[in-house]
């Protein structure tokens, strides 16, 4: 009845929703969250009662045939996550299996069974929670970077600044820096970088709640069908800035990995960062795949779209009304 209702406020307003890919990361509450991955458990079932009463859930496979064919609903939804953190397992899978609502998970396959975090989150959280001052220089790539800021100040313990913000502090600035930097380096380069960036930072023994899923957790997680996985690449790199040739083995073998720890084959892919180009669509195309995932925000359109570049909304850590509205505000 609430799906009744919420179509018939719709159509007295004039104004019909559109389909749309929703971008999850993670499902949980890390004590720092720079790039706002995270939503926390208590939201993301709020989220899925939205979607149950409001939208129309599909697979992401059922919902590409069915914009091809012209058929998608109005009201169609996809639900994704990027990366493959152990939370998708622990705490998205049990809540999406209640809510029978599918999923797709786009996983990074050369952090598979790894026992310390993503790079991106062992770096803020050896930054922006290090209680310490910091003073050393790292190279990262034959260039020398500096890391240099103060103590942290126990009011304020850096959980809440957002990358997307300006910088407030030096540690923040530094950080960000940092990423930067690690962002577009070879993954030797940034594996190197991060091997001398924990001998300098020290960081604590990472919460085994942070971590990317094993082998066998991913295929505890795509038992069952409900949960598909996807590919995201073998080293999580920006593809347009490898050649060619790096490009092509980066998101193959990404998707001959990700087929051995699913038992079948998969069919879609995420660009990591939402990085795309001409030839990554082409590569990814020769790759075996049949649809992949960009970050562009907004929604999905039957008269424009590509299938090797759909758009995506990214969730942010809102209770459920604030999503609700969020989610008309795109969709309208």
């Amino acid at each position: 009845m609430g799906a009744l209702f919420a179509s018939v406020r719709r159509r007295m307003r004039g104004v019909a929703p559109q389909p749309v890919i929703l971008m999850y990361h993670r499902i949980g509450h890390p004590l720092v969250d720079p790039w706002g991955l995270a939503v926390r458990p208590e939201y993301f079932e709020q989220h899925l009662d939205v979607l149950c009463r409001s939208r129309h859930p599909l697979s992401l496979f059922e919902f590409v045939q069915r914009l091809q064919q012209r058929t998608l609903p109005r009201d169609a939804v996809g639900v994704t996550f990027d990366d493959g953190y152990v939370d998708n397992l622990r705490e998205a899978k049990p809540r999406l299996e209640a809510s029978a609502v599918p999923a797709t998970v786009f996983v990074t396959t050369g952090t598979v069974g790894q026992r310390h975090e993503y790079w991106w989150d062992e770096l803020a959280r050896a930054i922006l929670l290090r209680r310490a001052p910091l003073d050393c220089e790292v190279v990262i790539a034959g260039e020398p970077c500096r890391l240099q800021f103060a103590a942290l100040d126990v009011v304020d313990q850096g959980t809440t600044w957002r990358a997307a913000e300006q910088p407030r502090t030096e540690r923040e600035s530094t950080y960000l820096a940092v990423w930067r930097r690690l962002q577009v380096v070879p993954a030797v380069e940034r594996r190197a970088a991060m091997d001398r960036l924990r001998n300098e930072l020290d960081p604590p023994r990472a919460d085994e709640a942070d971590l990317p899923m094993t082998g066998n957790e991913i295929a505890s997680l795509s038992a069952g069908g409900l949960i598909q996985i996807g590919g995201h690449t073998v080293t999580h790199p920006v593809l347009p800035t490898l050649d060619p040739v790096e490009r092509r083995r980066e998101i193959l073998d990404g998707k001959l990995a990700c087929e051995g720890y699913a038992g079948r084959r998969i069919t879609g892919f995420a660009y990591p960062h939402g990085a795309v180009d001409a030839d990554s669509r082409a590569a990814v195309r020769e790759s075996g795949f049949v649809w992949a995932c960009s970050t562009d925000s907004r929604a999905v359109s039957a008269r424009d779209d590509d299938v090797f570049a759909l758009p995506r909304v990214a969730v942010p850590d809102v209770d459920g009304r604030v999503f609700s509205r969020t989610l008309n505000d795109v969709c309208h």
